[in-house]
């Protein structure tokens, strides 16, 4: 997901609804820190964690009984796609450490197959 573009807006305005949420997205799917998300966007850490907060009581009102069906179609899906943003987030959280335990074991390997042939030519030397 592309990071969203700040608004210009005067101080004491809010942020349209639109920008919250493709803030909050991008935090969710980026797998950067809450803090270093803020930074880039020019945000304090707290207000993005308000935000997700407000969104998450939000899709809590969405998931109980609406009674207009056509407002319930829309904040469900809203709902999902915060929801899906979690999960990309914290699956590239994953693959990132387990691209780093990958890597360690690679290293390691590589250290001991180079004792292995170290060894193993000093010994052949020796007879």
């Amino acid at each position: 997901m592309m990071k969203p573009i700040r608004p210009d807006i005067s101080k004491g305005a809010s942020y349209p609804a639109e920008f919250r949420e493709e803030a909050v997205r991008y935090w969710l799917s980026s797998g950067q820190t809450l803090v270093a998300v803020a930074s880039a966007l020019g945000l304090s850490p707290q207000c993005l964690r308000d935000w997700r907060k407000q969104m998450d009581s939000d899709q809590a009102e969405a998931d109980l009984p609406a009674i207009h069906g056509d407002e319930a179609g829309s904040t469900i899906g809203h709902a999902q796609q915060l929801a899906v943003a979690r999960e990309i987030g914290q699956l590239r959280r994953d693959l990132e450490a387990m691209t780093r335990q990958r890597d360690i074991l690679k290293k390691a390997i590589s250290i001991f197959s180079e004792d292995k042939t170290v060894s193993g030519a000093a010994r052949g030397g020796l007879k």
